[in-house]
């Protein structure tokens, strides 16, 4: 009997969809313009437009490095101003430098370690600025003929600095 029944069934046509089941049926179009999962969504970017936005992002980091350097750190925030310049500077070794700074038209030989920094001598002002040079200028203010132990450099540099 129940194989009869399920025949009978199969042979019956289904009963006309309501208004409410055709409106829950069709698909359904948002305000915000985004598709629901029975509509089409838009196509996934091509590859011309991947390639199109790589040369932007590329494009827009070569035009910033081009002003940085161009325009330099001195007019960014924090750069520095125009006043002070680091001239010229050696390194002795052990985080220990002597260096020419320039401020304000004036320049000053300065010795630097990890604990202090040191006034070695206030330079007269060159009227030809590449005569001379660093190396003069050293040479002028310490003897390099001869090898200087750390421990007479650190004393002449303790030395040096609270006079000047």
């Amino acid at each position: 009997m129940a194989l009869g029944l399920g025949a009978q069934g199969a042979d019956r046509p289904a009963p006309p969809a309501t208004a409410s089941e055709k409106e829950l049926q069709a698909p359904l179009t948002l305000e915000d313009g985004k598709p629901t999962p029975g509509q089409a969504a838009e196509p996934a970017p091509s590859g011309l437009r991947t390639f199109g936005s790589l040369v932007l992002v590329i494009g827009l980091a070569g035009a910033s490095l081009w002003a940085l350097r161009k325009y330099g750190r001195r007019r960014l925030p924090g750069g520095g101003g125009g006043r002070l310049k680091v001239d010229e500077t050696l390194a002795l070794g052990d985080r220990r430098y002597i260096s020419i700074l320039q401020a304000d038209g004036e320049r000053f030989l300065i010795a630097l370690t990890p604990q202090s920094i040191t006034l070695l001598a206030r330079m007269e002002p060159d009227l030809d600025e590449d005569a001379g040079g660093f190396d003069e200028a050293l040479g002028r203010q310490v003897d390099l003929g001869r090898p200087v132990p750390v421990k007479e450099m650190e004393a002449l540099l303790r030395q040096g600095g609270g006079g000047q």
